[in-house]
Parts: C-alpha cells; sequence; structure tokens
C-alpha cells in the first residue's frame, strides 16, 4: 500500500551519486586533516585579451584578499600589502562591480586602510559560495590557443 502525501509536501531532493558532499568526513578519526581544504587552483587567463582574461585574474585577486570597497563611496580599491590601497582600474572595478550585483562576490570583513594620507574603512570583497562555483568552473577551463 503506498503511503499518501499531504498537499503540498514534498519529498527533499537527494544528493547526485547518494553521497551528501556536507557529511563527508564527518566521523573522521582526524578532524584537523578533514578540515584543511586544499589550496584553491588560480585561474588561468584564455590569453586571447579583454574581458574574458581580466575575469580570471578578478577572481584570483578576490580569492587572495586583494580587493576591497571603500565604506562611504563604495568605490573599488587594490589592497596593497603595507596598509595602503589605491583605485582599481575601471575594467577591473567594472568586473567586481558586476559580480557584487550578480551576488557572486559580497562584502566581508572590514580593515582600516591608508588611503592617501587618510585613513579609511575599505570591505574586503569576498566570494560567495555561488562565486567560488563559479571560480572553480573558470579554473577547469583551458585556454584555445
Amino acid at each position: 500500500m503506498a503511503r499518501i502525501r499531504a498537499r503540498g509536501a514534498t519529498r527533499a531532493p537527494r544528493p547526485r551519486g547518494g553521497v551528501d558532499p556536507g557529511q563527508v568526513d564527518l566521523f573522521a578519526d582526524d578532524w584537523q586533516q578533514a578540515a584543511a581544504a586544499p589550496e584553491p587552483k588560480p585561474v588561468a587567463p584564455a590569453g586571447f585579451g579583454g574581458t574574458p582574461d581580466l575575469v580570471p585574474q578578478v577572481l584570483n585577486d578576490i580569492t587572495a584578499g586583494v580587493i576591497g570597497q571603500l565604506d562611504r563611496s563604495g568605490r573599488v580599491v587594490v589592497l596593497d600589502g603595507d596598509g595602503h590601497c589605491r583605485h582599481a582600474d575601471d575594467d577591473v572595478a567594472t568586473v567586481v562591480e558586476s559580480l557584487v550585483k550578480q551576488r557572486y562576490a559580497a562584502e566581508g570583513e572590514f580593515t582600516t586602510q591608508l588611503h592617501g594620507v587618510i585613513r579609511k574603512n575599505v570591505y574586503v570583497v569576498a566570494l560567495t559560495n555561488s562565486g567560488e562555483a563559479i571560480r572553480v568552473r573558470w579554473s577547469n577551463l583551458r585556454g584555445a590557443r
């Protein structure tokens, strides 16, 4: 005899392959080894120039934590390693703003950086889960030369 579900009730989708990726290594013996994530593979530019080569570089910079946005203006800046920041190029700013608008990236933690001689709050841009999925897809592409 088949069970009848209530109207509107749906079954939770099953993961592909029968294994839920969130449950892998749930009861691992060495939790530190299971928690250590592999280093992300950098995205290689295609070699054609223009925006298709710029997007992988911006994705790599966002992953490295080098791209940020100023607190009040939202202007895209590049963080130097010595506590300074400078305005990003217009094409880099366009790509970052597009990623933020499409919810592939979001403002993360903020740091205080010197912008010229004035100290300002800068929000570091971080990839969201869907942005990380795009970075992984772009890193698996090979340029056709």
